[in-house]
C-alpha cells in the first residue's frame, strides 16, 4: 500500500484499493461482534448497501442490516490522499450533509465515519513547464479538531439532532513507514484524547457502545 500511494496517489486513490481494505477491516470486526441470535434473526453487515437518504439515495460503505428494519448501524469511509488543503473544507460541508440525510431517513440508527488523511500528502504542481509531484504537510491538528466537531450525537433527545455523528475516526497514515502506521499522536494534538476519542482502533468498539446504550432492548452485539 505504501509503496502505490508513494508512486502515484493520485492513482492510489481512484483505484479504491486503500478504501476496500478499510471497508473489509471495518465489517469484519462488526461482523464478528455480531451475536448467534441476531444472525439467526437475518442481520447482516453488509458492504455498499444503497440507502434511501432525505434527498437522495446514498452508497453506505459499511452497514448492519435488519431484514425486516432496515440499517441498525451506518459507517461512511472516505480518504482524501492528495490536495488536502484545496479541498477538504468541501468535503467536510458533504460528510455533513451525507450525516443530515441519513439521520432525517434512520434517526434511530448508529451513524460514523472514518475519515483517512496521510501524514504527508502529495500535490501535482507545474515547474518549468512540468508536472513534478512534491510534498504537502496538511495541518492534522486543525481537521482532527473540524472533525471532533461533528461527533458526540448523545443524550435522550439523540433523535432530533442532525448533522454531528454519534462516532467518529480520524486516521493519519504515516505511508513512509515500513509498513505504513497510523499516527495517533497528530490528531490528539490538535483533540487531546480526554476531549474525544477519534482513534480508529476504538471505532467499532465506540460504535457498538453506542448502539447498547441506546437500544438496551436489543441483544445484536457482544
Amino acid at each position: 500500500m505504501g509503496a502505490k500511494y508513494r508512486a502515484d496517489p493520485v492513482a492510489a486513490v481512484r483505484s479504491q484499493a486503500f478504501i476496500k481494505t478499510l471497508h473489509d477491516h471495518l465489517a469484519g470486526e462488526l461482523d464478528a461482534s455480531l451475536l448467534d441470535s441476531a444472525r439467526r434473526e437475518g442481520v447482516q453487515v453488509m458492504k455498499e448497501v444503497k440507502l434511501f437518504g432525505s434527498h437522495k439515495p446514498k452508497d453506505a460503505d459499511v452497514a448492519v442490516v435488519h431484514p425486516h428494519n432496515g440499517p441498525l448501524m451506518i459507517v461512511g469511509v472516505r480518504s482524501q490522499m492528495s490536495s488536502i488543503g484545496n479541498n477538504v473544507l468541501e468535503y467536510y460541508q458533504g460528510i455533513v450533509g451525507e450525516c443530515i440525510s441519513l439521520q432525517d431517513r434512520f434517526p434511530m440508527a448508529v451513524i460514523g465515519y472514518v475519515y483517512l488523511h496521510p501524514k504527508v500528502s502529495k500535490k501535482w504542481r507545474t515547474v518549468n513547464g512540468k508536472k513534478v509531484l512534491g510534498d504537502e504537510f496538511p495541518d492534522h491538528a486543525r481537521y482532527a479538531k473540524m472533525y471532533s466537531a461533528i461527533t458526540g450525537r448523545d443524550g435522550t433527545s439523540y433523535k432530533d439532532i442532525r448533522g454531528v455523528y454519534d462516532q467518529f475516526a480520524y486516521m493519519v497514515v504515516d505511508f513512509d513507514a515500513k509498513p505504513p502506521t497510523v499516527d495517533d499522536g497528530l490528531v490528539q494534538a490538535g483533540v487531546p484524547l480526554a476531549k474525544n476519542d477519534l482513534r480508529v482502533s476504538t471505532f467499532t468498539d465506540r460504535m457498538i457502545s453506542t448502539f447498547k446504550d441506546r437500544h438496551i432492548w436489543m441483544d445484536m452485539f457482544q
